[in-house]
């Protein structure tokens, strides 16, 4: 992936050129966003464009050959921590902890997931931050910055990625060779604007089977087809399905588009055909909004509580054939 393929983030790449030209950039920086945001991506730019000698603002030039290293993965002054284990121990600190003072030239320690840090690992980080060394630049990248100890991001310029358009994920799908035409659209709809959710699901092979199962099980429900038996077996099938959460989302966009189609005679079709039109001829807008609204009060019980997955979705899916259907 280059520079250009970075899709959205406008006001990051703003901030970020200008402490850049400005030579602000502070010598410990923190780049928070949910999972899949993109912060490792934007870490490992931000990594390039401080090293390379001929950067036009964030812009590394990709050609010199700090540019040449990096992209190879051979740069003698990146260094790149990650948990093991869920943790980033002082062990691993500690490995590269010399080579800061090593030279006056450019360095970058970049640090995933950097709330991870043990107490002793945050202790030794703290110390370097107090006292740096000339040249080097620390770039810890966090979902949870609240995690972090407060003596850590005092000392951190701190950006925040936002989430992309779905235009953007899109887009991004597509340049990357991951998806395109419709499905880059699903997929881009179902990301919730975080780039990595979208890649992660364009690479699950069993998304097209997940989506004709969806597609079944929301059809039967709104039209009342299914016997109060069959629903039960439904509910046992689902329970047992690790990406339960998927096929509900996917459900809930089905519905979604159900409404735009009855109140404004348009919008992105899921179906790709007209029996997707046919289906919701019977059923007005606001079952369909009900049936959302429950859909995903389902999915918020399942993250918040330990609940019987077979009974919820028992309660489910009799509530939302009782709601659409009569």
């Amino acid at each position: 992936m280059s520079y250009d393929q970075l899709m959205g983030q406008d006001e990051l790449r703003r901030q970020l050129a200008a402490a850049l030209d400005s030579n602000r950039l502070s010598h410990a920086v923190l780049l928070t966003g949910p999972s899949g945001s993109g912060k490792t991506s934007w870490g490992r730019f931000l990594s390039q464009a401080i090293l390379c000698p001929e950067r036009r603002g964030l812009k590394p030039c990709m050609v010199c050959s700090s540019c040449r290293c990096f992209a190879s993965g051979n740069h003698q002054g990146f260094y790149y921590l990650e948990p093991e284990k869920r943790k980033l121990k002082i062990e691993q600190f500690r490995a590269i902890r010399e080579r800061f003072y090593l030279g006056s030239e450019q360095k970058i320690c970049l640090i995933d997931q950097a709330e991870t840090m043990t107490a002793e690992t945050t202790s030794s980080l703290l110390k370097i931050l107090e006292e740096p060394p000339k040249g080097l630049t620390f770039i810890l990248l966090a979902e949870h910055p609240r995690a972090l100890f407060d003596t850590i991001l005092s000392r951190c310029q701190r950006y925040t990625l936002q989430p992309l358009s779905c235009r953007e994920v899109s887009d991004l799908l597509t340049k990357n060779g991951r998806a395109e035409g419709d499905k880059a659209e699903l997929l881009a709809r179902l990301s919730g604007g975080l780039p990595g959710y979208a890649f992660k699901m364009a690479a699950d092979d069993s998304f097209d089977e997940r989506l004709i199962e969806a597609k079944s099980l929301a059809y039967n429900l709104a039209l009342g087809r299914d016997s109060a038996h069959q629903l039960l077996i439904w509910a046992a099938s689902l329970a047992e399905k690790e990406d339960l959460v998927h096929l509900l989302e996917l459900i809930v966009l089905l519905y979604r588009d159900g409404m735009m189609q009855m109140l404004c005679r348009r919008g992105d079709n899921l179906q790709g055909d007209e029996e997707s039109l046919n289906w919701t001829e019977s059923i007005c807008p606001a079952r369909l909004e009900e049936a959302v609204i429950l859909i995903n009060r389902t999915i918020y019980d399942m993250a918040a509580t330990n609940v019987n997955r077979r009974l919820l979705m028992e309660k489910l899916l009799i509530m939302l054939q009782r709601r659409l259907s009569r």
